[in-house]
């Protein structure tokens, strides 16, 4: 293709349109020149606006920024010179309010005095130049920040301002809040006596003395008063009273009068053999107390307390009345029968309810217990033994169910049943009852003091009448076997025995029985030392 044909060709390709004369003109040199006329527009609006920025920076080179307070005085858009002939025209409105505890009633936030130029001769030099370095300190270059509402605050160099000193310190320490005669010193919290009313301890606030230290009350004023800051000096919120030591959140008061008043809700309701006892803050008042910081529980005190009621409700051990089959009222000792307290164990036990402030119904830790509740814990199901008579009754609910004719313990060397009130100790079959020289087995035995018990005697022949008196057991109740395994059957651990004389060979009144941890050892019947076949 020669140069002609090519140059035909690519003015082929060339878009072209008329204007408005009809002279033709390619498409695209239009557009290009548009492009440019756009782009000329914006870098001149560019320069426009970065000339204009920079001018109003450089304005404010010379000016505060906008939201530019000196001392809380409004200075924006000002130069030093007009900004100074305005904060030393307010200068002469200056004032101090210094608030705090009233003397007289201790209320917070009470006027204590007003401090005005005139008062202490109050004037600032060198304004001029405070406001020129405040000036030359603030960033002009980005001074469109502060129409966002970064405000600058600037307060005049301190130390420029004059006051006369003695002035104020006389004028401050005349103020009746500043003189030690109308100062009132706190008071520490404490612990409060113990309250019958609210049957507790309590802590009595700390209260709010209105002692200042002056010194540094005139200090805090001289710093305000070199930069003229007139906002209120609060001196409680300054610190500047003397408060209480010890207040009422005080671990030291807390910790004893939460473990005293948790002491004294102890409330336990007894039932001590029948006998209703209620042990509450009434009594608890008494033990429980606060010394040296410490809540203190009087140990002894509770000691006495189960001692006491022991002693009174305690059945085991005690005389008492029984009135025979035969219509005969005895005075019989409760020789291994009735209701002890086990007063250690029911001490300890009461001592950590206390500790603890528990509120609970109880009965006290018993070593033995009688079958009924009361002075009679006898009830109306029991054995009567008539050693007299040599005879038995089995009562049940009040009713003789059974009765039969016995050999007890032998009186012509000594070896007569002990008379008393007894508890069944156990019962078991089948044993063998081990003597000096022989052992004899048994079919029912039921021990009820010591070693002496009732058991059957297949090896005798005749029961009752006069045949304890020389030929009696060694102590023990022989039954008839029939009868024996018919009683057996009643009783149970702790069921009653009552055994008794109505004449000689009756124990002279007063005289003690054997003790049951050893009784009957000195037998020569085997019962001293039964045992299981």
């Amino acid at each position: 293709m020669d140069k002609e044909q090519r140059k035909e060709k690519t003015s082929q390709n060339i878009k072209t349109e008329k204007n408005t004369e009809g002279v033709t003109k390619p498409v695209g040199t239009k557009k290009r020149k548009i492009k440019w006329i756009v782009l000329g527009a914006v870098f001149t609006a560019l320069f426009v606006l970065g000339v204009a920025y920079y001018s109003k920076g450089v304005y404010y080179q010379t000016h505060f920024l906008p939201n530019t307070t000196v001392n809380g005085w409004n200075v924006s858009g000002m130069d030093t010179l007009q900004a100074g002939v305005l904060v030393d025209g307010l200068i002469r409105d200056y004032s101090l309010v210094v608030t705090g505890r009233d003397p007289l009633t201790g209320e917070s936030g009470t006027i204590l005095g007003t401090i005005t130029p005139d008062e202490i001769n109050l004037k600032y030099i060198g304004t001029a130049e405070s406001l020129q370095r405040a000036m030359d300190a603030q960033k002009w270059q980005v001074w469109i920040k502060s129409f966002a509402g970064e405000a600058q605050t600037v307060f005049l160099d301190q130390g420029q301002a004059e006051f006369d000193a003695a002035l104020l310190d006389n004028l401050v320490k005349n103020w009746d809040a500043c003189q030690s005669v109308n100062m009132r010193p706190a008071q520490n919290a404490y612990i409060d006596d113990y309250d019958e009313e609210t049957h507790s301890y309590s802590i009595v606030p700390q209260t709010v003395g209105t002692e200042l230290d002056v010194e540094r009350v005139v200090e805090m004023i001289k710093e305000k008063l070199y930069v003229l800051d007139d906002t209120p000096l609060d001196l409680e919120e300054a610190g500047l009273y003397a408060e209480a030591e010890i207040t009422a959140d005080d671990r030291s008061l807390t910790e004893p009068v939460v473990a005293a008043n948790r002491m004294l809700s102890t409330s336990i309701s007894y039932d001590w053999n029948g006998d209703e006892i209620l042990l509450d803050a009434a009594t608890l008042s008494e033990w429980v107390s606060i010394k040296d910081g410490e809540a203190v529980l009087d140990e002894d005190a509770v000691k006495d307390f189960v001692k006491s009621n022991a002693k009174k409700n305690d059945t085991y051990g005690k005389n008492k009345k029984f009135k025979t089959t035969g219509g005969v009222t005895l005075s019989l000792v409760s020789a291994s029968y009735g209701w002890q307290t086990d007063r250690e164990a029911e001490a300890e036990e009461l001592k950590n309810l206390i500790y603890e402030g528990q509120t609970q119904d109880r009965e006290p830790v018993y070593s033995h217990k009688g079958m009924v509740k009361g002075s009679n814990d006898i009830g109306d199901s029991y054995v009567e033994a008539d050693l007299t008579n040599q005879h038995l009754y089995l009562y049940q609910n009040g009713e003789i169910v059974l009765e039969t004719d016995f050999v007890s313990g032998k009186i012509s060397n000594d070896s007569g049943t002990p008379p008393g009130i007894f508890g069944i100790t156990y019962k078991t079959t089948d044993a063998v009852l081990r003597g000096q020289d022989y052992e004899t087995p048994v079919k029912y035995w039921m021990p009820f003091y010591g070693n002496y018990g009732m058991h059957d005697a297949s090896w005798r022949r005749a029961f009752g009448g006069d045949i304890y008196l020389n030929n009696g057991s060694h102590g023990c109740i022989n039954l008839p076997p029939a009868m024996a395994e018919q009683i057996y059957q009643y009783v149970s651990t702790g069921f009653p025995v009552v055994c008794y004389y109505y004449e000689p060979p009756v124990a002279p009144e007063g005289e003690e029985l054997p003790d049951p941890e050893t009784a009957g050892q000195d037998m020569q019947e085997s019962e001293t030392a039964p045992q299981e076949t």
